[in-house]
């Protein structure tokens, strides 16, 4: 197990972020008992997929919407 305690996070914080970024998981100790689980994360961008999604539902509002009426926040979402 890699543990930390929470004066270390503290004090060299950047150290520690790297090494969670470089993928390995932390857990932090206060009074030597296990109180945070650091993990990396996974990546946020959304894949192929989803984005294709995306842009074919922001197409079709394109699409559906008449050009004179301004675009309003409500109309990103389902009804």
């Amino acid at each position: 197990m890699n543990a930390v305690t929470s004066r270390e996070v503290i004090h060299h914080f950047s150290a520690v972020a790297a090494r969670v970024a470089a993928g390995q998981e932390l857990t932090v100790t206060r009074h030597g008992k296990p109180v945070l689980k650091l993990t990396p994360l996974t990546s946020l961008e959304p894949g192929l997929p989803q984005r294709e999604a995306l842009i074919e539902k922001l197409l079709s509002i394109r699409m559906t919407r008449s050009i004179g009426k301004k675009f309003e926040r409500s109309d990103a979402y389902d009804d």
